[in-house]
């Protein structure tokens, strides 16, 4: 099994503000380098820093909800340079950067972490958003999947590093080549495309899924078609499938699971609203846009319950959320996955060369 965490890039990672009351303030570095040393004692596989450009909603900006908010290339290198061991998976959207911009900015972070790097490939689909870029209209989405297609194509010749680059697509045409350090070996690709043509894409493109369906017993299906999509694809293997959800540990019993309840009430008002619109359109559902799964107890409950769901569902990996966020808090995880280890089905990174 892989974990890891979903970077708390703001005040709150869910529009409320109950949780942006008693989380840290994002503003101060130093708390985020607390995080990052607890996520590699805790023997977590790596940290996703996802990124946007625009806030959701002024709602959302008065609690604190996406605004401000960190950006994933900037917070990326001393994240690296607190941490020895931790993969690091920044957000690059092709959109809004040239390839040989996301090549030059992924190569160095290559560099800077020694081959800990990965890019989470984002097409965007906020048009808000967009407008900041001057693009009025972002293109649907199975267009802008083939714009991406181009861009991986131009950005991993770069990466190579063994001479000039001539592309000339329908997307891009780029000519030249680029001072290096270049990449040591091809860095992690991650995706979490929930539509046809994005799963088609990862399936052919990249190392791992990040899904998150309402419930896990959606994974069944995600998993069946990943494996279509790559044999389709002349994969011999499909991506590992991580599947976001939210994760509360507490000392008692009950105890995880009553607060969870309580700050997943507070998820209300026109900031939810908003943002459970933004997520209906992003997860491709209308029935439940803003539930995902969660585990919540002491570190046995959570232990048994991912062991649980592993069973039943064949979860295989976690990219955790937490709804309170802090070094201590991340902490907490240690025992739940030293837990997974005595059973035999998680290895922890330094058994295996902290390989992902």
């Amino acid at each position: 099994m892989r974990f890891g965490l979903f970077w708390p890039k703001a005040k709150t990672m869910l529009p409320s503000a109950k949780m942006a009351s008693l989380n840290p303030d994002p503003l101060d570095l130093e708390n985020h380098l607390a995080l990052a040393r607890a996520c590699e004692s805790a023997a977590l596989d790596f940290i996703l820093l996802g990124d946007g450009y625009a806030p959701s909603s002024e709602e959302g900006s008065l609690i604190g909800f996406q605004d401000p908010s960190m950006h994933a290339i900037i917070l990326a290198a001393p994240i690296i340079m607190a941490t020895r061991h931790l993969g690091v998976i920044t957000t690059m959207h092709t959109p809004f950067l040239p390839p040989a911009q996301i090549a030059r900015f992924g190569s160095h972070l290559d560099w800077l972490s020694g081959g800990r790097w990965g890019w989470n490939i984002v097409n965007g689909y906020r048009d808000y958003e967009a407008s900041l870029f001057g693009i009025d209209t972002l293109p649907d989405g199975a267009t802008q999947y083939d714009a991406c297609e181009e861009a991986l194509q131009i950005i991993e010749a770069i990466w190579r590093g063994d001479g000039p680059v001539d592309f000339a697509g329908k997307h891009y045409r780029v000519r030249g080549k680029m001072r290096g350090p270049f990449p040591q070996g091809r860095p992690a690709l991650v995706c979490a495309a929930a539509s046809e043509r994005g799963r088609r894409f990862t399936a052919q493109h990249c190392d791992f899924l990040f899904a998150s369906p309402p419930s896990l017993a959606d994974l069944p299906a995600v998993r069946t078609s990943m494996d279509e999509y790559a044999a389709a694809a002349g994969r011999k293997s499909a991506p590992e499938i991580l599947v976001v959800a939210d994760l509360l540990i507490r000392d008692e019993p009950g105890e995880g699971t009553a607060l969870m309840e309580d700050l997943m009430g507070s998820v209300v008002g026109e900031a939810g609203k908003r943002w459970m619109g933004q997520m209906a359109r992003l997860r491709r559902t209308e029935g439940s846009p803003g539930v995902f799964p969660a585990f919540a107890g002491t570190p046995a409950e959570v232990a048994d319950q991912i062991l649980a769901a592993r069973e039943q569902w064949g979860l295989n990996g976690v990219l955790f959320r937490l709804p309170l966020w802090s070094a201590e808090e991340m902490l907490r995880v240690k025992p739940v996955l030293e837990l997974l280890a005595k059973t035999g089905v998680w290895v922890p990174p330094e058994a295996r060369g902290h390989s992902w």
